[in-house]
C-alpha cells in the first residue's frame, strides 16, 4: 500500500518536526475540556448554562456552545443516576423454581415483625431471570441459587469439601484481513479459531484446581488453525491438538488446615498457587506470560495508613517467554518475584519487583511502581501512573529479549456526564531499551494497553497495528471514546493513536482505529474492527476483522 502524495507529506512535515504526539496531545485536552464543560454545565429548560463557579448571565455564545455540547455528548445511551431506595424489596427466586415468594414470606427465616413489614405480594410476581448453564456442572451450579450440598469432613485436616466440577468453553473464530506496513511483512488474509476449554474442579469457596486447553493453537502466531487466502503460507494449516496451557491448585492454608487454628486466631492465613498459571502484573508492562510457579500471599497485613497491605512472592521455574522461543535455551531461567499492594485513601499503591536467572548470561532485573486513583477535580478522573525499568545485568539481547530502560506511562479517563460512556488519554515515554520480564508469544508488548491499536487480539497473525515494544526513545500515546447502546449489551470504541521514534532507528505512526462489540443472547458477542495507520518511511498500514465468540 502506498503513501498518499499531499496528505502524506503533510504528515511527513508534522513528523519530521516531532509534533505527532503534540497533535495527540492537543486533540486529547479538546476532548477532556469538552467533557468538563458539558460536568460543569447546569440545563435550565433547553439551554446548558454555566454551573455556580462561573457567575454571571450567559452569553448567547455560551448558550450556543452549551446546546452544541448537550447535544454532541454522549454518543451513547443517556443513563439517569439513581438514588437508593429504603422500600422494601421482596425476595425473587430464579424462573423455573418452584418455591413462591409467599412460601419464601412465610418461612421460618422470617421474622413475624419482618413479614408485617413486607407488603402483599402476588405468587405469580415476576421473577429472576433464569442462569444460563455452563457446558458442565457437577454439583452445585456456578453462581445457583438454593440449597448447598453439606460437603464431607477431611480427616486429621478438618476441612469441609464440597467438590462441584464446571466446564466451559471460548470459542473464538475471526476473518480477517492485516497488514501494519512493516518492511518484509506480508498482508495476510485469513479466517482463523482458537479455542480454549477450561474445567474448574471447586473443593472449597478457596480452593481449586483449574486445567485449561488449548485444542486449535499452539500458541504462536504462525501455530493458529486457519486457512490463508492471502499471506505466506496460503492453504489450511492444521494446528488441532490439546495443549495444557493452564493446569494449578490454589487454596489459602487456614482453609485447608483448620484444625491448625481452631479458635481462628492464628495468623496462618497465608494464599498460596502451585502449578502453570498467568501473571500479569502493572497491566502487562512488566510481565505477561503464563510460567509454571509456586507463589504464597499475604493479605490484610496491618500497616499504618492502609486498609490493606498484601504481599506476594513466586518462583517460576519454567515456561519464561522472553521473546526468543526459537531459542533452545530460551525457557531454562528461573524467575523471582516480590509483590506488594497498598489500598490508601487516596490511592492503590503497586511496587513489584522480579529477578531471571537466566543460564545464558541473560540475567535481569525488573522494577515496576505504580500509583492508580481517582480524582475528585473536575467531576471525577480515573489516573493511573506507572513507572517500570529493566536492567541487563550481563548481556543485552536485541529482538526486545533483555534490555535496559525504563518506560512511564499515563491513563486518564473520565465518564461523560449523563452516560456510561468513557473518554480516555493514555501517553507512554520510554528511554532505553526496555523489556518485559516474560511475555507470551501472542499477546503483543508493553504498550499493548495504550489503546486498541497497540493491542493485539491473541489470534492468529493479526498483531497490533502500531508497534507495541520499546526498542529505543518513544514517545505517545492513544484518544479514545467508548460509547455504551442496549444496557452495554452493544459497545463502540473511536481511538487515534500515535508512536514517535526519539532516537531515529524506527518510524513514526499515526493511526486511526474503530472497535464495535454487539452481545447475542446470552452466549454470543459479535466484534467488528478496522483500522488505517500512516507509517514515515515505510507503506502504511490498514486491516480489518470481523470475530464471532461464543462462550458456553
Amino acid at each position: 500500500m502506498n503513501n498518499g502524495g499531499g496528505l502524506m507529506a503533510l504528515v511527513d512535515t508534522l513528523v519530521r518536526r516531532g509534533r505527532f504526539v503534540i497533535g495527540a496531545v492537543s486533540l486529547s485536552a479538546m476532548a477532556m475540556a469538552m467533557t468538563f464543560d458539558v460536568a460543569a454545565a447546569q440545563k435550565v429548560g433547553d439551554t446548558y448554562y454555566a454551573g455556580p463557579e462561573q457567575a454571571g448571565e450567559p452569553s448567547d455564545e455560551e448558550r450556543s456552545w452549551g446546546d452544541w455540547m448537550g447535544s454532541m455528548w454522549p454518543l451513547g445511551d443517556r443513563v439517569e443516576v439513581e438514588k437508593l431506595d429504603d422500600e422494601y424489596v421482596p425476595f425473587q427466586t430464579e424462573v423455573g423454581q418452584t418455591k413462591t415468594v409467599s412460601e419464601v414470606l412465610k418461612s421460618p427465616a422470617i421474622e413475624p415483625r419482618d413479614a408485617r413489614k413486607a407488603p402483599r405480594v402476588d405468587d405469580d410476581i415476576k421473577r429472576l431471570p433464569s442462569r444460563p448453564n455452563l457446558l458442565l456442572e457437577l454439583g452445585d451450579g456456578f453462581l445457583g441459587t438454593g440449597k448447598l450440598d453439606q460437603g464431607f469432613e477431611i480427616p486429621m485436616t478438618g476441612a469441609v469439601w464440597q467438590p462441584r466440577l464446571w466446564a466451559y468453553v471460548i470459542n473464538r473464530t475471526a476473518l480477517q484481513t492485516f497488514d501494519d506496513g512493516r518492511s518484509g511483512r506480508e498482508r495476510e488474509s485469513e479466517i482463523a479459531n482458537r479455542t480454549d476449554v477450561f474445567f474448574n474442579l471447586q473443593l472449597t469457596g478457596t480452593e481449586k484446581i483449574l486445567l485449561g486447553l488449548r485444542t486449535t493453537d499452539n500458541n504462536r502466531p504462525d501455530r493458529f488453525t486457519r486457512y490463508t487466502f492471502e499471506g505466506r503460507d496460503e492453504g489450511f494449516n492444521n494446528e488441532l491438538d490439546v495443549n495444557v496451557e493452564t493446569l494449578f491448585f490454589e487454596g489459602d492454608l487456614g482453609s485447608l488446615f483448620p484444625n491448625l487454628d481452631p479458635a481462628g486466631i492464628k495468623p496462618i492465613d497465608y494464599g498460596f498457587t502451585i502449578g502453570r498459571q498467568p501473571l500479569v502484573f502493572q497491566e502487562g508492562i512488566l510481565i505477561n506470560d503464563t510460567v509454571d510457579a509456586v507463589g504464597f500471599v499475604r493479605n490484610n497485613i496491618p500497616f499504618p495508613g492502609t486498609s490493606n497491605l498484601r504481599v506476594s512472592g513466586m518462583w517460576g521455574w519454567n515456561r519464561l517467554d522472553r521473546n526468543d522461543q526459537d531459542d533452545p535455551l530460551a525457557r531454562d531461567a528461573d524467575m523471582y518475584g516480590l509483590f506488594v499492594a497498598a489500598d490508601t485513601h487516596i490511592s492503590t499503591y503497586n511496587f513489584d519487583v522480579i529477578y531471571v536467572d537466566d543460564e545464558d548470561r541473560r540475567d535481569g532485573l525488573y522494577f515496576g511502581v505504580s500509583a492508580i486513583q481517582r480524582i475528585a477535580a473536575l467531576g471525577g478522573i480515573s489516573t493511573a501512573f506507572r513507572v517500570n525499568t529493566s536492567i541487563a545485568l550481563e548481556d543485552e539481547v536485541p529482538g526486545n529479549v533483555v534490555g535496559t530502560g525504563t518506560l512511564l506511562t499515563a491513563e486518564i479517563s473520565k465518564t461523560v456526564p449523563g452516560s456510561d460512556d468513557i473518554v480516555y488519554f493514555n501517553s507512554f515515554l520510554g528511554f532505553g531499551n526496555f523489556t518485559q520480564a516474560g511475555r507470551e508469544a501472542i499477546v503483543g508488548g508493553p504498550l499493548a494497553n495504550t489503546g486498541i491499536l497497540f493491542a493485539s487480539p491473541n489470534l492468529s497473525t493479526y498483531g497490533a497495528e502500531i508497534n507495541p515494544f520499546t526498542d529505543g526513545d518513544v514517545i505517545g500515546g492513544a484518544i479514545g471514546y467508548q460509547a455504551f447502546w442496549d444496557n452495554k449489551r452493544r459497545n463502540l470504541i473511536l481511538e487515534m493513536a500515535t508512536r514517535h521514534d526519539l532516537s531515529g532507528g524506527g518510524f513514526d505512526s499515526l493511526g486511526f482505529g474503530a472497535q464495535l462489540q454487539q452481545a447475542i443472547g446470552r452466549h454470543i458477542q459479535l466484534q467488528f474492527e478496522t483500522f488505517y495507520v500512516l507509517n514515515e518511511g515505510t507503506d502504511d498500514g490498514a486491516g480489518a476483522r470481523a470475530e464471532v465468540q461464543v462462550v458456553y
